[in-house]
Formats: structure tokens, C-alpha cells, sequence
């Protein structure tokens, strides 16, 4: 197993309790940033409800943890900005926001990093406004790791220094894609089948300018708009499932009420793996038996593991049937859902030790004592320092009702 650096900087934000968590976590090249958000040293919110003032905060704290891992923000391969939108007027221009964190984050030496926007009704602290992870490449010996850039000229342009997709080494990163084109026009507004067929084209696309296609994919990520039930989920989702072949990647699948701008329906992001020379790498995949299942076949696996990085799809409290285990109970939901993660990584050889990210998106609502209930069960599996970085984010529902968590992680061989 690769050798963990946890990195804490001094004087660093921190949560109001104790779990093994990292700020921070460089293993090889990769370095992993938490969530980070605008709180202090007694985890007190600094600027309440002034999202841009937080924005310029928390990307000061993303540089701050690059720093103590030994990198710098022109490190940077991929961002996620989860930030709060709750469709009122004014709330939620994506536009202005990334403008803001372009300027916070300043140029960069090289291409910039992929970067999603998601937008919430609210995260975890009364008036905590965003909430921003990133993963970062450095080789081992100090140099900076040359990386390209990709455009898609139908898609809106993103301020320097982001990119649409981004090539470092074997990985390749999409930022997240809607089905909206540079004049800022929304295809087929409020249809999310039909957008669900437009968007994953646009990532092979830009995937193709990097030497690589969807069916190097490891990890997709997507968030719909639509109400958190089966019915509206299955159609869209094996639209989308037609682009990738068997095994494919590891899948996270978030419902959200809206995105930015208003009509858009599925926002989209993916990483690739492909190799130097051109060739497709080796993969190994995982589904253990009895495990949880979707209700309509669907070409993703629950692990995937390709070269030193392994990645777990989104695990819920599901039976094998899809039917919910435990409706409406956080501690029982988190437990199954954890159990479910840990039978995964056995089936590829390895366990929690190995895990060096984790997400959890749950329903419950918003608070530091929903936080401190999740994370501390959650936590409870990983018993050796250091601990995984991670990033907790609170949705208005999941994609089936009564389900209240589902937690995603990368780990490293």
C-alpha cells in the first residue's frame, strides 16, 4: 500500500467534533482536499450567508492545504463547488460565481482544473454558503506534471483559468456538462430524457481531444433534476447507461430540485484512465454477490479499480430487489451503506486502510448534529491515522424515497 501523508495545516478551520478524518491526504501523485468551508478554528462560521466573501475564503483554504502537501493551486486537476441556490431571483448565477472563484483562485502556470458546480438548498451550518473539494497531481520528487487542456466550442466557455477537460498523466477530468450551448441556451428546457442524450457526447468529445473516450471512464458522476422517485429516475438513466459498454465505470447518481441555468436537467461529470502509449489500461471490477441492485440493468459496476486508484460508486441502503433497508433511519442507512463499501473493497483485496477519499450526500436536514451523526458513524470504519479526506453534503431527497444517504469513495493499492 502506497505510504499517506495527512496534511493539517495550522490554524486550519475545524469541525465542532472529532472524527479521523484529513484536511488533506497525499498518497503518490495525488493529493485529496476535504470539503473545506468558511469556518474558523472554534468551527464558527465566518462570513454567514455572504456567499462570495465565503467563496474567496474556501478557496484560501484549498491553497493552504496544497501548500502543506508539498503543492500549489497550478496543481490543481479537478474542483467541486457544492454551493446554495434556493431558485429565488438572484440566487444561483453560475456564471457570476465562477467568475468570483476564477479571480480567487488567480492564473495558473498551465491549464487550470476541471470544475462542477452543484446547486443545494442549504449545507450542513445555518448560513454556510459553499463548500469546495479538489484533487491535485505532483510527482513524488517536487516537479510539476505537465497536463492539456480540452474545449468543446458548443459549450459555454469557462473563465480562465478552468477547463472543460483536463489531462494530467494517465487521468483525464470533465468538468461538469449540461446540455446548454455557449450562447447560454438550454436544449430541449425541462426534458430530462432528452438531455440526458446530449450531454455524455459532449465529455467523449472532449475526452477524444485528450487521447481517450468514454469507454475509459472509471468514475461518472450525475445530479437530475427530477423528484426522487424510481419512475422518474429509470428512463433517464439507461438513456445515459447506452454510452458506456460492460464492465463500465463506478456510478454516484445525486437528484437535485434545480439546476443553473433554469430548464437545465442533468448535469454531468466523468473521469477517465487511459494510458501514455495510447492503449486502454487494464481494469478490475467488483459486484458482490447479494449486493444491492438497481431496478433496471444498468452497465456501471460498484468497484472499479485501474491502476493504483480504485473507485466505488455511490452505495445506499438498498436490498437486492432496490427496495429501501431501513426507511427514514440515518444511523440504520449509514451502517448498510458502509457494510455494502466495506464488501466491495473485499472483493478487490483490499479494505477501509485503503481508502484515502469519501462523500456522503444525505437527506436529513441541516445542522451540526445531522452532520455529527453521519460522520461519526461513517468515521467509526477507519480506525488507522490517517484517516480519509471527505466532504459531507446535504440534499433535499436522494433518488428513492425514504433513502437518506449515499456515500462514494476513491482508495488507493
Amino acid at each position: 500500500m502506497l505510504p499517506r501523508q495527512k496534511i493539517t495545516p495550522d490554524g486550519h478551520w475545524r469541525l465542532g467534533f472529532s472524527v479521523n478524518n484529513s484536511q488533506g491526504l497525499r498518497c503518490g501523485p495525488f493529493l485529496f482536499v476535504s470539503g473545506q468551508v468558511d469556518l474558523d478554528a472554534e468551527a464558527r462560521m465566518v462570513h454567514p450567508g455572504d456567499l462570495e466573501a465565503q467563496a474567496s475564503a474556501v478557496v484560501g483554504h484549498v491553497k493552504s492545504v496544497l501548500e502543506a502537501g508539498g503543492a500549489e493551486a497550478d496543481d490543481l486537476v479537478k474542483m467541486t463547488a457544492y454551493y446554495v441556490s434556493d431558485g429565488s431571483p438572484g440566487s444561483g448565477d453560475e456564471a457570476s460565481l465562477l467568475g468570483h472563484l476564477a479571480a480567487a483562485l488567480g492564473p495558473l502556470s498551465g491549464p487550470g482544473p476541471a470544475i462542477t458546480l452543484v446547486p443545494l438548498e442549504s449545507l450542513a451550518y445555518p448560513g454556510m454558503e459553499i463548500e469546495i473539494e479538489a484533487m491535485a497531481m505532483r510527482d513524488l520528487n517536487g516537479p510539476r506534471l505537465p497536463r492539456a487542456a480540452a474545449w468543446d466550442p458548443e459549450a459555454p466557455r469557462l473563465p480562465p483559468p478552468f477547463s472543460q477537460a483536463v489531462r494530467c498523466g494517465e487521468m483525464i477530468f470533465s468538468s461538469g456538462l449540461t446540455a446548454v450551448d455557449a450562447s447560454g441556451r438550454v436544449a430541449a428546457p425541462g426534458d430530462l430524457a432528452a438531455q440526458s442524450r446530449l450531454v455524455l457526447p459532449k465529455i467523449d468529445g472532449l475526452f477524444r481531444q485528450l487521447g481517450a473516450d468514454l469507454w475509459d471512464a472509471v468514475k461518472t458522476n450525475v445530479f437530475n433534476v427530477e423528484p426522487g422517485t424510481q419512475a422518474d429516475w429509470a428512463a433517464p438513466a439507461l438513456i445515459r447507461a447506452g454510452h458506456f459498454r460492460e464492465p463500465g465505470p463506478a456510478a454516484t447518481g445525486i437528484s437535485l430540485p434545480r439546476l443553473w441555468p433554469e430548464g437545465a436537467m442533468v448535469l454531468n461529470d466523468v473521469i477517465a484512465m487511459r494510458g501514455l502509449d495510447g492503449a486502454r489500461l487494464p481494469r478490475r471490477t467488483a459486484w458482490p454477490t447479494g449486493h444491492w441492485d438497481w431496478p433496471v440493468h444498468l452497465p456501471y459496476r460498484h468497484g472499479v479499480v485501474c491502476g493504483d486508484l480504485v473507485f466505488l460508486g455511490g452505495q445506499v441502503s438498498l436490498t437486492p430487489a432496490a427496495e429501501v433497508i431501513a426507511p427514514g433511519d440515518m444511523v440504520a442507512q449509514t451502517t448498510h451503506a458502509m457494510n455494502y463499501i466495506g464488501r466491495v473493497l473485499g472483493e478487490l483485496g483490499l479494505g477501509f486502510e485503503n481508502v484515502v477519499k469519501v462523500n456522503a450526500f444525505y437527506a436529513d436536514g441541516v445542522g451540526e448534529d445531522v452532520l455529527q451523526r453521519n460522520a461519526e458513524v461513517r468515521f467509526s470504519y477507519f480506525q488507522g491515522d490517517p484517516g480519509p479526506a471527505s466532504t459531507g453534503v446535504t440534499v433535499p431527497y436522494l433518488a428513492y424515497e425514504n433513502m437518506l444517504i449515499e456515500i462514494d469513495l476513491i482508495a488507493m493499492v
